[in-house]
């Protein structure tokens, strides 16, 4: 390894004769001013930084990035452009912050874990007391940056005066590693083989090349022969029961403790943290927090959606810079955006419409079951027979859903045919006026086996009066890890232990009670639509994931009858209903459509 980093720090240091030296202190780029350099923590370990001043001078408040990715060189010049360039202009000292072991940062990358969060709030105070700074902090960020700053915050910096985190996970066993309890081997290996890495490596190849810093060529050396021995993903698959090691790089673990104003943005079909993650919002003080919700994939919400930087500028001058600017009259606490579409141009992202709340707590959600009954039904009701259960062939291929950042905006896996005899579809009659759905389901299934294992795959969607289907929201759950943790489940959210102790394997041919939760959503169904839910195996893609399903041939039935009621529990929200005609199919973003596939039950449904 050490050849590598020899090679490496030698290979970096010959480009770098190429290029002309740029000063490491200060130079001033497009009328701002750019101090690079690096913070250094109390074990030695050196952050490398980069802070970009409005050209007046003086001191500022400021808006810190804090990742594992390209923060190093600058906020502008990373993944936070739109919103960093925006608060630059507003009058912020904009710093990006490298995690220790990426970039040209010292030290070793080891994502998640409490030292990283208080390097967080260390790099916060630093700023704080720096020549530039008028000693008040916020942190603002997408994704890593934004699981960053929810380890920071429940640290409580002393001068971290409000937060930003966007698109984030807060338990990253269930939330993204393990869905379900399956290994997230296609994320996983995306992200700490190639996301992570090579954007990390990129940004110090830069840094070295504009600095000719010593310093950073070696960081960038040793923290490059340092990825195969730290990586993440490999470390993580080789845990996979909720244990220690997994509570040790749990981003939430003290979101209790957040007590600063916080504004949060995610999306219901991200396609790499999921939904779940956003739920830590719930926890905070109400009176402290914004959200704004809507469909869409990851990164969404800062790079594509103006009007949610806008908002996010307002909340820092309000919050960290002190303006009383009506903020808290004029931002509703909870957003729910509806039908998002790409805009283009400068309007970016939008909603079709928006609906909002003043807080979680009064959002009239109450539960609504629907239970499984014969020929594919979904009712209100009950089943009272004994009818035979339905089976379905395990494995056999499922219909991905690849729409995301990873491989793009692409519905085509979504629309080919299902595989006969592969999946199981439940559907209720016709709406007779519109219902609106939020936050998690739960799908309440007595399933049993002629194999002593299978993995499911839940699919929820909306069959439309056109006899398009569009796709919603989906969830996991391996059955041998159905073990509940009962203090921490409730109606609509089952919580799977996922502890080595809890596996039970199914025995062959015995009916077996079993929850799986879909992730948060939001959806109106129209008047005429169809609820519809999907039983089949996770072998096919959802956005960046693929699952390490059990490849344990099978077959698998599905009971719905008097001593086995089958049902789905989704949270119906009093009073919504659909503020504009129907969007087109395929436009609203990350809910495809297709061709309708399977049979539709006569009748009508009224939820009134």
């Amino acid at each position: 390894m050490r050849r590598i980093a020899l090679v490496v720090t030698l290979l970096a240091a010959s480009v770098a004769g190429l290029l002309p030296a740029v000063t490491s202190s200060a130079a001033a780029v497009n009328r701002h001013v750019a101090i690079q350099g690096f913070i250094p923590m109390k074990d030695g370990a050196k952050l490398e930084y980069t802070v970009d001043l409005p050209h007046s001078g003086g001191r500022f408040p400021v808006a810190m990035v804090y990742d594992g990715y390209c923060e190093g060189p600058g906020p502008l010049a990373c993944n936070d452009v739109g919103s960093a360039h925006k608060l630059l202009a507003a009058g912020f000292a904009v710093i990006g912050v490298g995690a220790r072991g990426s970039s040209c940062s010292s030290g070793i990358f080891d994502p998640f874990i409490p030292q990283q969060w208080s390097d967080g709030a260390a790099a916060v105070e630093w700023a704080a007391r720096q020549p530039w700074s008028n000693g008040h902090v916020g942190m603002f960020g997408d994704s890593f940056p934004g699981i960053t700053q929810v380890g920071t915050a429940g640290l409580r910096p002393p001068h971290l005066d409000a937060i930003a985190p966007f698109q984030v996970t807060t338990d990253m066993y269930r939330d993204v590693a393990f869905p379900g309890g399956m290994a997230n081997i296609g994320f996983g290996a995306f992200w700490a083989g190639v996301d992570q890495p090579l954007n990390s490596y990129k940004s110090g190849v830069v840094q070295a090349l504009k600095t000719r810093d010593p310093g950073c060529i070696a960081s960038l050396a040793d923290n490059a022969a340092n990825i195969p021995l730290h990586n993440v993903a490999l470390q993580g698959f080789g845990h996979p029961y909720d244990g220690a090691w997994w509570q040790d790089h749990e981003p939430g673990k003290n979101v209790s403790k957040i007590h600063i104003p916080t504004f949060g943005c995610f999306t219901w079909q991200d396609d790499e943290v999921s939904s779940r993650g956003a739920s830590f919002l719930g926890e905070l003080d109400p009176a402290k927090t914004w959200v704004v919700a809507s469909n869409g994939y990851h990164g969404m919400c800062d790079l594509s959606t103006p009007r949610v930087t806008d908002e996010l500028v307002s909340f820092f001058d309000r919050f960290v810079k002190g303006t009383h600017n009506g903020f808290e009259v004029n931002t509703p606490h909870i957003q729910l955006w509806h039908e998002t579409t790409a805009k283009g141009g400068t309007k970016g992202n939008a909603p079709t419409w928006v609906t909002s709340y003043p807080s979680y707590a009064s959002m009239p959600v109450k539960p609504l079951t629907l239970y499984f009954g014969s020929d594919g039904a979904l009712a209100v009701t009950p089943p009272k027979g004994s009818d035979k259960p339905d089976s379905y062939v395990y494995p056999a291929p499922s219909l991905g859903n690849e729409e995301g950042v990873v491989f793009g905006q692409l519905p085509q896996l979504w629309k080919t045919g299902e595989p006969p005899g592969a999946s199981l579809a439940y559907t209720t009659p016709p709406l007779t006026h519109d219902a609106e759905f939020f936050g998690s389901g739960s799908a309440n299934l007595w399933l049993s086996s002629t194999a002593p294992d299978t993995s499911l795959q839940i699919t929820l969607t909306e069959v439309r009066p056109d006899g398009q289907e569009v796709y919603i929201v989906r969830g996991w759950l391996r059955a041998s890890r159905r073990a509940l943790g009962k203090a921490r489940s409730t109606v609509l959210a089952p919580y799977q232990t996922y502890q080595a102790k809890d596996v039970r394997n199914l025995t062959p041919g015995k009916p077996t009670y079993l929850r799986v939760q879909l992730d948060p959503f939001d959806y109106v169904f129209r008047k005429g639509s169809r609820i519809r839910l999907w039983i089949d195996a996770p072998t096919g893609f959802t956005g960046g994931w693929s699952l390490n399903f059990l490849n344990m041939p099978g077959v698998n039935s599905i009971y719905a009858d008097a001593k086995h009621p089958s049902a789905i529990v989704l949270g119906r929200l009093k009073g919504g209903k659909a503020m504009a005609p129907p969007t087109p199919c395929d436009k609203v973003l990350n809910e495809p459509c297709r061709a309708n596939q399977a049979a539709l039950p006569g009748g009508r449904l009224d939820l009134r």
